[in-house]
């Protein structure tokens, strides 16, 4: 034949890439028997649905030269997946008119304008065929991935704190990045105190750990349900099975500060008067606001007067500052009673240790069930045999019940796992808060004002306030000298630390009585 050949093989992913060369090999033993002139062209688009730029800038080219071209495909599926395709319009118009061939070698078609209606059926057919393959291959992924999300398996890349991993078994799994998990921890404490903006956890994170990630990023995480064990995909909220960077409801007192539902990051949280916005004046209670005297010398704190004057009074911010170190002493406990406490709350939950782990058997097993029950009825609900809304509502009671037994299953597995890392940082920070006020940064002290002390008020010249709790409980420890109390005490200071919920602790034991 005189007719130039162009051979063209094509992939769809780079993923596929491996799959070019045997296109190649074929075209070549086709076209070297066939053909005289050929060249041959080989690229990477999808055949499906889409815009076809790389494959129509090559026919463009092509059909610039007014002599018949033959245009060699391994198969039908390399040139269109779409029988719908506009380049499979335009290219059966080509071949009617003679200004170019089809060839097909592995499926042994030939086109041309003398072609049968027959033949360019088969065009047609290939093409359908082609497309109810890449239709089935679709729904199947789609709907592996929306099962994998059910079993709480992460389709995606890991995110920061995290990284994707393959166990020994060959299972793709997600671990934490240590250091990226525990920064990612302290973003999130650091602005679920209301006292940090993202510019600020930013700067925060940089001198902690050293991680230099905008504050968009960082806006992004904490943003983001997955490091609380909830993953997030197209609006569609599914629990999954990896370690969780943070608990549920620190995630949940971020979000409400995002919202505006808690106390909001103070614009003024970076300037340089530590008190400013958390004093109220016990008169009329507006703001006490601070101001530098004598070129910044002295700082005084006094009442802004907005509702209506009256006889507020200046004290200086050192003054104030005596006052408040007395009551982070009053907090302080001792060593040996910080000691004390930690024994006997181990002690404690050894036995109910073994328990819940004897109940996270009986948990798995339901969870399990559950699974198997939103299985079934998906596959009822693709088979026809239920209407949507009843498949909606099923689904949604089914999935409600199975988040009750995973939270449950969270709260077995804390006292299973003997986890006091909140109990202890608690009686860590009640020891070290005297060192903390006098040797931190503004926005540490704030913090610590913030988590100790609540209803700060300035009468006269005197600070006034109230111990939050569990602070209020140590400072009576402190001055009773009983470290360990009775056992609901002991069990209170775990719940201040976030270590049981109220509810669980009185499963554990319905003898105690909660608030």
């Amino acid at each position: 034949m005189g007719t130039k050949a162009f051979l063209i093989a094509r992939v769809s992913t780079k993923d596929q890439k491996d799959a070019l060369p045997a296109q190649k090999y074929r075209l070549f033993d086709y076209a070297e028997r066939q053909f005289t002139d050929f060249e041959y062209i080989e690229f990477q688009e999808s055949a499906y649905r889409g815009d076809r730029e790389i494959f129509t800038s090559i026919t463009d080219k092509i059909f610039e030269n007014n002599e018949t071209a033959a245009l060699v495909f391994d198969k039908i599926d390399r040139l269109t997946r779409d029988y719908t395709d506009p380049v499979l319009r335009t290219a059966i118009s080509y071949v009617k008119k003679g200004r170019i061939e089809l060839h097909f070698p592995s499926e042994g078609l030939v086109l041309n304008r003398y072609s049968s209606a027959n033949e360019l059926q088969r065009l047609g057919m290939g093409a359908v065929s082609s497309q109810n393959y890449s239709d089935s291959v679709s729904y199947n992924v789609r709907r592996r991935n929306e099962q994998l999300r059910r079993d709480g398996i992460w389709t995606n890349p890991a995110p920061f704190g995290y990284t994707n991993v393959t166990l020994a078994n060959g299972k793709k799994w997600i671990d934490l990045v240590p250091i990226e998990a525990e920064a990612v921890r302290t973003a999130y404490e650091l602005y679920a105190t209301g006292n940090y903006s993202v510019k600020l956890v930013r700067k925060k994170i940089i001198e902690q750990y050293g991680i230099t990630r905008t504050a968009a990023q960082w806006h992004k995480v904490l943003n983001n349900p997955f490091y609380s064990g909830i993953m997030r995909v197209k609006g569609e909220l599914y629990p999954h099975h990896y370690i969780a960077a943070i608990s549920e409801d620190l995630y949940e007192q971020v979000k409400a500060v995002m919202k505006g539902y808690a106390v909001q990051p103070k614009i003024w949280a970076g300037l340089p008067y530590p008190y400013r916005g958390l004093i109220s004046c016990s008169v009329c209670g507006c703001r006490i606001t601070f101001e530098q005297k004598k070129g910044g010398k002295y700082i005084y704190g006094h009442c802004t007067q907005y509702k209506g004057k009256h006889d507020a009074v200046y004290v200086q911010q050192k003054d104030m500052t005596k006052q408040l170190k007395t009551v982070f002493r009053e907090v302080q406990l001792p060593e040996h009673a910080r000691n004390e406490i930690v024994a006997s709350l181990t002690a404690e939950d050894e036995v109910k240790s073994s328990e819940s782990r004897e109940k996270l058997t009986y948990v798995d097993a339901e969870i399990s069930r559950y699974d198997e029950r939103i299985q079934r009825n998906y596959d009822t609900y693709i088979d026809g045999g239920v209407a949507k809304e009843m498949y909606l509502q099923k689904d949604a009671e089914l999935k409600a019940s199975q988040k009750a037994l995973r939270k449950t299953r969270k709260n077995l597995e804390l006292v299973a796992n003997n986890n006091f890392d909140w109990a202890v940082s608690l009686l860590d920070l009640s020891r070290e808060a005297p060192e903390i006020f006098e040797g931190s940064e503004n926005e540490d002290q704030r913090t610590l004002i913030n988590k100790v002390l609540s209803n700060l008020e300035l009468e006269g010249k005197e600070l006034r306030w109230k111990l939050k709790w569990p602070f209020d409980m140590m400072a009576i420890c402190n001055k009773t000298q009983n470290w360990l109390g009775i056992c609901d005490e002991v069990r209170t200071i775990l719940i201040a630390a976030g270590h049981y919920s109220h509810e669980y602790v009185g499963a554990l034991n319905p003898d105690i009585h909660l608030n």
